[in-house]
């Protein structure tokens, strides 16, 4: 079974239709997307904040992450790991990406698919061209902290 998912992507990925924009000024490059039938329910982390700079963080300084269900929408990428450079919160119901290197999350807050797929240059390369179009999630006290790492 499917994970639940908005309509707009889900007939977008039914038609099997494939984003559109000008690869050379897209960092990942070309990104394939999951079918519908391959998406699935995952986690994302969220690194606890430094102790020097806690920002509410009632586990700042501490070795641990805060995990983050997520739906991964990308199978493939040209220059980078695929995971979830587009993906979809539920719990959030929002669209966002997923730094993996640097363990931050960034949605789009009002975005829709349609709206993503009108202009998908911004989204796809969020994480790399910093928060202008989206905005880095705070993870505490909403989600679960967990000691140690993830990997």
């Amino acid at each position: 079974m499917a994970v639940a998912v908005p309509e707009d992507l889900q007939a977008f990925l039914r038609n099997r239709k494939k984003l559109k924009y000008d690869t050379s000024e897209c960092e990942p490059g070309q990104i394939k997307l999951l079918p519908l039938s391959k998406l699935k329910v995952g986690m994302v982390w969220i690194n606890t904040c430094p102790k020097k700079k806690p920002q509410g963080d009632p586990h700042a300084g501490e070795d641990g992450h805060y995990a983050i269900p997520a739906v991964d929408l990308v199978a493939d990428a040209e220059g980078y790991d695929p995971q979830f450079i587009l993906l979809w919160l539920p719990t959030e119901e929002q669209y966002g990406t997923w730094d993996s290197d640097h363990a931050e999350l960034f949605v789009f807050p009002g975005v829709t698919w349609t709206d993503i797929a009108a202009d998908p240059l911004p989204y796809v390369n969020a994480q790399w061209d910093g928060p202008d179009e989206s905005t880095r999630v705070t993870p505490y006290p909403k989600y679960p902290y967990r000691p140690g790492r993830p990997y």
